[in-house]
């Protein structure tokens, strides 16, 4: 069992381990940069015959560093491609529309599993006050709701829990339109 991890922590963690992946991605892309720099510091070393080791490592070594380049900026990119708190309409960032994330209790126990999840989430979520405050046995969601900053787009993140003895076992996360949700639901208790 692990620690149940709150939506906007989940958005931080995400984030951290993204970065360690750009990291890796550019070392990676650097070695390929090792055999362009030697093939172009050999060349630049029959043109400039007299030049320095300066000038030559520099050949060398800005390949290495170019293609580093290469690889962070596509990694980044990728990161925020990645980011699901990112429009899909429109690519720009999904910014939480509330202070904290809706608790609600759902009537699937343990390890029960429902086929639909807009349907069946949307009618039997009844919010309780806190994750301590889930029947024994039942499951419960974190909801969010989230809005883009620049087209106004809006969804719906619901991750499902079942939580065991001061820990919380993950069940899945689940993203609909906030239009989609809303009238599954009939009412917007989930963003107050």
């Amino acid at each position: 069992m692990e620690r149940m991890i709150l939506a906007r922590e989940e958005d931080r963690g995400m984030k951290k381990e993204c970065y360690l992946v750009i990291f890796v991605l550019s070392l990676v892309t650097g070695f390929v940069g090792i055999p362009i720099g030697a093939i172009l510091s050999a060349v630049m070393q029959r043109v400039l015959k007299d030049s320095s080791p300066l000038v030559q490592y520099g050949f060398f070594i800005g390949a290495i560093v170019v293609a580093m380049l290469i690889g962070f900026i596509y990694g980044r990119k990728s990161v925020d491609m990645k980011d699901h708190t990112v429009c899909t309409k429109c690519k720009g960032k999904m910014l939480p529309m509330t202070e904290m994330d809706g608790i609600f209790q759902i009537p699937a126990k343990g390890e029960e599993a429902y086929k639909d999840p807009l349907p069946y989430l949307a009618e039997n979520m009844m919010r309780v006050p806190s994750v301590s405050a889930i029947s024994g046995g039942q499951r419960g969601c974190y909801v969010c709701g989230y809005k883009c900053g620049n087209c106004g787009d809006r969804m719906v993140r619901i991750k499902d829990f079942l939580p065991r003895r001061g820990s919380c076992q993950d069940k899945g996360t689940y993203y609909f339109s906030y239009t989609e949700f809303l009238l599954a639901r009939g009412k917007e208790d989930f963003i107050n």
